[in-house]
């Protein structure tokens, strides 16, 4: 993604230094002592003084006048890669070109790129006219979300030093750092087919159909191995089928966390990403095998653009940036939890294969809603992301009738747990 020269964005707005401020601490000592020279002069009638005092306004003026305009230069941006995993060690590039367009020289000058919240500094040497200089620099992606990067931010001096102003140069672009969004094959099989025909008492009959075949996975049964396909293919091939009449998928994301989480040394970031990983994990099985997708918040809010809405059905690539752009909230900032009405509203309409509720909060207050989800879903898992260390901070799994309760410490745990949790009694 490149950006041409232009004003900066309003992200970079408040680095910029206004034209009242420019003036260094000389500068200011120079502005007074200047003041109270003319004054003098002035009152005293006194040649010298007014003169003297004249100098010294005319200084101050030109310093301001020096750095009251931006440097003409052009500033394309490139990100390389554009997006990105959160903690992936290949990590991401901001590749800055400065081009000198002006007719003269620009003198040497240092700048700095509005890299998320970091601002590293690098120097621009003498440029002629048409002459550029590149420089790289390296953009966080440690945590989830969007970064900025960019309004280039140049430094303007008078040479005297009595005036120095943060100026803006070209256009912000922005780094979307993604959920870590794993492989989970028992999510994956149990959407892509039906395992032992209707999964609860509210399939309806008739409405299994043949999809295609696929390779055999762990926990696929053996009377859906196609046996000649397998022959031909020298490894095992199962048939694969969709359930018609379950094929919608429901992803509700709880946004809001404890206030003792929200008040932790890490404002509960890890353990926030943790939970978005999984629902991401899940939301993007369910984009992958193209099945109808709800990807809610606890107040039953669409996550998902309207954009995509409108479009009908979503890729993995919308879940991701969709995921992306979620924040947290304490939930001391709100009166009601309204997580329990939202998952009796999505009881009440059209029936689905698989309802999962992501949360950082202990999901025992949910049990009944949970338990009402569940006749109308074939599948529901509540999965609580906890902190290692912290109180009950263990990965489990558990299941009571039709729900699923799987507590994990990173989105790797999620898969096995799952896991253990189908088979659990």
């Amino acid at each position: 993604m490149t950006e041409p020269a232009g004003p900066g964005s309003a992200a970079g707005a408040a680095a910029a230094t206004p034209l009242r401020s420019a003036l260094t601490a000389r500068g200011k000592m120079l502005l007074g002592g200047t003041v109270v020279v003319l004054a003098a002069g002035l009152y005293l009638r006194y040649p010298e003084l007014i003169g003297l005092g004249t100098v010294g306004v005319i200084a101050v003026l030109a310093a301001l006048a020096a750095v009251a305009r931006s440097p003409r230069v052009e500033v394309r941006r490139t990100i390389d890669p554009s997006r990105v995993t959160r903690g992936s060690t290949a990590g991401a590039t901001a590749h800055v070109l400065v081009q000198n367009a002006a007719r003269r020289t620009l003198p040497a000058m240092s700048a700095r790129d509005r890299a998320g919240s970091d601002a590293p500094p690098f120097a621009i040497p003498r440029l002629r006219p048409g002459a550029t200089h590149p420089a790289a620099i390296p953009l966080p992606v440690s945590r989830r979300g969007v970064v900025p990067s960019g309004p280039l931010l140049v430094a303007r001096d008078d040479p005297f030093g009595l005036a120095h102003r943060t100026l803006e140069a070209g256009l912000a672009a922005e780094l979307y750092v993604r959920p870590r969004a794993i492989a989970l094959p028992e999510i994956a099989a149990s959407l892509a087919r039906a395992v032992d025909g209707p999964q609860s008492d509210s399939t309806m009959e008739g409405t299994l159909a043949f999809h295609a075949l696929r390779e055999y996975v762990p926990g696929d049964e053996l009377r859906h191995v196609h046996w000649r396909a397998s022959a031909h293919a020298g490894k095992l091939v199962v048939k694969q089928h969709v359930d018609t009449a379950h094929a919608a998928v429901a992803v509700v994301l709880d946004l809001m966390m404890d206030d003792d989480a929200w008040q932790s040394a890490d404002g509960g970031v890890e353990v926030f990403d943790t939970a978005v990983d999984c629902a991401a994990s899940v939301a993007a099985v369910a984009a992958e095998q193209r099945h109808p997708l709800q990807l809610i918040d606890g107040a039953g809010g669409s996550l998902l653009p309207g954009t995509v809405r409108r479009r009908g059905g979503c890729t993995t690539d919308d879940v991701l940036d969709a995921l992306t752009r979620v924040t947290a909230t304490p939930a001391g900032a709100h009166r009601i939890d309204p997580t329990a009405d939202t998952l009796r509203r999505l009881a009440g309409g059209a029936r689905g294969s698989l309802a999962v509720v992501v949360s950082t909060r202990p999901m025992g207050g949910l049990a009944d809603s949970l338990r009402l989800l569940a006749g109308c879903y074939a599948r529901v898992a509540a999965v609580q992301a906890v902190a290692p260390g912290g109180p009950g901070g263990r990965s489990g799994a558990a299941r009571t009738g039709q729900v699923v309760w799987v507590t994990v410490q990173a989105v790797d745990d999620l898969p096995a747990a799952l896991l253990r949790a189908r088979t659990a009694a």
